[in-house]
């Protein structure tokens, strides 16, 4: 059981940091952005512990109130493995193309921005879906799909809500620009 909370966690926060740059991307003019990025992964991840916070809140409330408090609980795991096994598929391909971004070559950069980072950022909200679907296969309670449902919710809209939050950020004058 802790291995998939581990697992899910883990990738969880991947989702968060990824999702970071992703809507940081294309915000800042300055050509040595490596301190941008790194603190937008640091947002990312920020955010990224609010929504798995909102997401054990949601499991814990739904475990309660179920008919059946262990079985819901075994139920959830069960779920939780299935869809590890979608979401690590789906971040083994994001470390490959990030492992081909690494050679020193504008152009294998340009590529993998256009060919494959641009995909994977629209099949991200696609991905959450399949996975929520293939873990909720195994036909658990209700009170299991109704918290795998809300916690898709949260994290469909997740890279959306750090746009926004961003673009606030960003815009609003009481913000110094020493402190973006």
């Amino acid at each position: 059981m802790i291995h998939t909370i581990i697992n899910l966690y883990i990738l969880a926060n991947l989702d968060a940091m990824f999702s970071g740059i992703c809507a940081a991307s294309g915000r800042d003019g300055r050509i040595n952005k490596r301190r941008y990025y790194l603190d937008s992964m640091i947002l990312g991840i920020a955010w990224g512990q609010v929504a798995c916070l909102l997401g054990v809140l949601i499991l814990g409330v739904v475990a309660t109130m179920s008919p059946d408090p262990q079985t819901a609980v075994r139920e959830m795991v069960a779920v939780g493995e299935r869809m590890t096994t979608v979401y690590c598929i789906y971040a083994i391909v994001i470390f490959l193309t990030f492992a081909v971004r690494a050679i020193p070559s504008v152009d294998v950069r340009s590529i993998t921005s256009t060919m494959f980072f641009g995909p994977l950022t629209m099949l991200r909200p696609a991905v959450i879906v399949i996975g929520i679907g293939w873990g909720l296969a195994t036909q658990p309670q209700v009170a299991v799909v109704i918290a795998a449902v809300l916690i898709a919710l949260i994290m469909v809209p997740f890279r959306v809500f750090l746009n926004v939050y961003l673009d606030i950020r960003t815009t609003d004058p009481a913000v110094s620009t020493s402190s973006r």
